[in-house]
């Protein structure tokens, strides 16, 4: 099995939007090479610290598996009753979208934690990991 892992240089900017607004066959369009078109609103993240997003693709008997994940520490309090998919930029300005208007969707786990009064910082903890045949995609915006 091979395996590829991709690291962003570093995280500029996080939001997400809803699955539901993107265009169709995002994960298609990604193995094709192409860069995607966010069309819809893209609602910005606050974050601390630094966050971290990652994307390992796995190839096991001629199948490729993408998995991509992104944490990130916010005080914002994320939509849970629809499915969200998030757009990534990076310092570089570079785009990424994690996420499809299709099934499979990102799974968003989130850790609320109240800080350890010595050095822990307050606030929610977002894991986000979609795994798809591809997943974070390049794309372009037309706002932020």
């Amino acid at each position: 099995m091979n395996t590829t892992t991709q690291i962003l240089p570093g995280v500029k900017t996080i939001g997400w939007v809803r699955c539901s607004d993107l265009i169709p066959d995002i994960a298609l369009r990604g193995i094709a090479g192409m860069s995607v078109p966010v069309l819809a609103e893209i609602v910005p993240v606050h974050f601390f610290n630094s966050p971290s997003c990652k994307c390992v693709t796995e190839k096991d008997n001629g199948n490729r598996t993408d998995s991509a994940s992104l944490s990130f520490i916010s005080d914002d309090l994320l939509p849970s009753d629809r499915e969200l998919a998030f757009v990534v930029s990076a310092v570089n300005g570079e785009h990424f979208l994690i996420g499809a208007r299709e099934a499979p969707f990102p799974v968003v786990k989130r850790t609320r934690s109240t800080g350890d009064s010595s050095s822990d910082p307050a606030g929610t903890l977002y894991e986000v990991t979609h795994k798809a045949i591809k997943s974070l995609v390049k794309c372009h915006i037309t706002s932020y």
